[in-house]
């Protein structure tokens, strides 16, 4: 009986675990779209009408995405052919042919920044750098009825034949950890980092540098570690503290007692194991007027 329970209370966790995984990972694929749309759209906006090939333009956000960062750059089709690109913190290698085929194409990279825990989550996993996207787009025209061509921004995949895309992290944002990618087709992957501070990545998405968060358990195990030994602090200041206000208060005494005894008019008696104040004997006695008695 104990066997079957542990079975059932297994099999109810791993599918917990699981549908939180699809759950998460269809939030994930619903922001990589909302992001993407948004991206794209400012990236447009904020380019000249004759761009200059490998120039990085900042695209401006809206005011309430503060603390996101987002570029974009116009690339030729023949240049990312025979010699890659090379720009912020990616590394695109050579002989990729974008599809649909495009005689130019523009990258938008984004920095998510402080909000990356916010459009991103993995189950059991932190991130020790803000989440980074690659996208690119190109122009396709589209001849209609009346023979006019009207252009259409399409999204462009880069199929990678032999290498990968390369992820270069800045030392500051960097402990260490492992590579995962939040790829644009809506699988989630998690790597070892090829080199250190880079992640390889084999499509387009959003990846950052995530570690194994510790289990609940031994966080509530560093919680009540950490209260124990508060409150062991507070308690030694305390009677640290109590300590020395006795202390100068029996010295404020002692230092009163002696100004008292310097300027006391009255002598002094011990009366057991306490001094008390003794007046002198100055009483008048009494003296007859006269020696006549009746």
């Amino acid at each position: 009986m104990g066997s079957k329970t542990r079975f059932i209370i297994e099999f109810v966790t791993f599918c917990c675990c699981l549908c939180s995984f699809r759950v998460t990972q269809a939030m994930n694929n619903h922001h990589d779209r909302s992001l993407d749309d948004l991206f794209q759209d400012r990236a447009k906006n904020s380019m000249p009408k004759d761009p200059k090939v490998g120039l990085l333009y900042n695209v401006s956000l809206p005011s309430n995405f503060t603390g996101m960062e987002a570029s974009v750059v116009h690339l030729q089709s023949s240049g990312v052919w025979a010699h890659g690109a090379n720009f912020s913190h990616f590394r695109i290698p050579s002989r990729i042919i974008p599809r649909p085929n495009v005689t130019s194409l523009d990258i938008v990279i984004s920095n998510l920044g402080n909000w990356s825990s916010y459009y991103y989550n993995m189950p059991h996993y932190t991130f020790v750098t803000p989440v980074l996207g690659l996208s690119a787009y190109g122009v396709s025209y589209i001849r209609g009825q009346n023979g006019h061509l009207t252009s259409a921004i399409t999204e462009l995949e880069l199929p990678l034949i032999h290498n990968p895309i390369l992820v270069k992290f800045p030392p500051a944002w960097l402990s260490q950890g492992k590579c995962i990618m939040f790829y644009s087709n809506g699988r989630t992957t998690i790597t070892n980092m090829s080199l250190s501070r880079t992640c390889e990545v084999w499509g387009q998405g959003y990846f950052a540098i995530v570690v194994r968060a510790p289990p609940s358990h031994q966080i509530w195990k560093l919680w009540v570690v950490g209260i124990g030994v508060g409150s062991i602090g507070l308690f030694l200041c305390g009677l640290v503290l109590f300590k020395v206000i006795r202390f100068v208060e029996k010295r404020n005494i002692q230092k009163m007692e002696k100004e008292s005894e310097k300027s006391e008019v009255l002598d002094t008696k011990y009366v057991g194991h306490s001094r008390m104040p003794c007046a002198f004997g100055i009483r008048t006695q009494p003296v007859l007027e006269t020696d006549y008695f009746p």
